[in-house]
């Protein structure tokens, strides 16, 4: 079990960065922002290779998408750092970012194997993607403003409404997870939610408060301080958010993986 969170859980960090570096304007922010989110996503899949290797559950798919990303993101640091200047390089961050996505979406598709639909696994990792992605490089973004006082500050903003789009999709899904695998369950509805928040209710309800509730009222807060300009509050609330998000993300793994549907 131990495996299928690691590998599901960096591997969609790593794609969610990816994704939610595609809405940041290189021009504004620089080749630096580009070679740390990326170097970041490069460390997460570095870090999901060893478990993908030792597990035999881990999808056949999932690793060749995996070991693509990562030398397309090679290429990409290695063309920021070392190549014509000023140039951004989407060329190869896009496939880079497509191929990480794609490697998620067949973890979760290997992840839910008779606990669920497979499609509903799959679209829910990629929700949690784009929630780890939006308030990491969110947080980044926010360090930036420190040393670039004339950025604007409706990229803050962008991603504020990106954090809270991505955390009402989670939502979504989750709650459609557990009405579909109750609905399925022998036990019956009722029954099963008993079990879920009742048996099993030291982690359900942390993944409800962590994974839900904070981040809803930090996405909320970073927008309203990003549009005064305040942000260093900002970006210390977004510090909170990915606290908040990683540890709500590392239980909804454990719970989807113990048979509690797609988390």
């Amino acid at each position: 079990m131990s495996a299928g969170i690691a590998i599901g859980f960096f591997t969609s960090a790593a794609a969610g960065i990816l994704a939610a570096l595609l809405l940041a304007p290189f021009r504004e922010l620089g080749r630096f922002f580009f070679v740390l989110n990326a170097g970041l996503a490069f460390l997460l899949l570095c870090l999901a290779a060893p478990f993908r290797v030792s597990s035999p559950s881990a999808a056949p798919a999932g690793r060749i998408l995996a070991a693509v990303a990562m030398a397309l993101l090679i290429g990409y640091v290695s063309a920021l750092l070392l190549l014509r200047r000023g140039r951004s390089w989407t060329g190869l961050l896009v496939p880079a970012a497509a191929a990480a996505l794609l490697a998620t979406a067949e973890d979760g598709w290997a992840a839910a194997g008779e606990r669920g639909p497979k499609w509903m696994f799959s679209v829910a990792a990629l929700c949690a993607a784009a929630l780890l992605g939006s308030v990491t490089v969110g947080m980044l973004l926010g360090h930036w403003y420190l040393v670039r006082t004339r950025l604007d500050v409706s990229h803050l903003e962008t991603f504020a409404r990106f954090f809270a789009i991505s955390l009402v999709a989670r939502a979504a899904f989750f709650v459609a997870g557990l009405l579909w695998t109750g609905a399925r369950s022998p036990l019956g509805l009722g029954r099963f939610l008993s079990e879920i928040a009742i048996d099993r209710g030291v982690f359900f309800w942390q993944r409800v408060f962590f994974g839900f509730l904070g981040p809803a009222a930090f996405a909320y807060m970073v927008h309203e301080t990003a549009r005064i300009r305040s942000t260093q509050s900002a970006t210390g609330i977004l510090y909170l958010g990915v606290i908040f998000v990683v540890y709500g993300e590392f239980l909804a793994r454990y719970l989807a993986l113990a048979g509690a549907g797609p988390m």
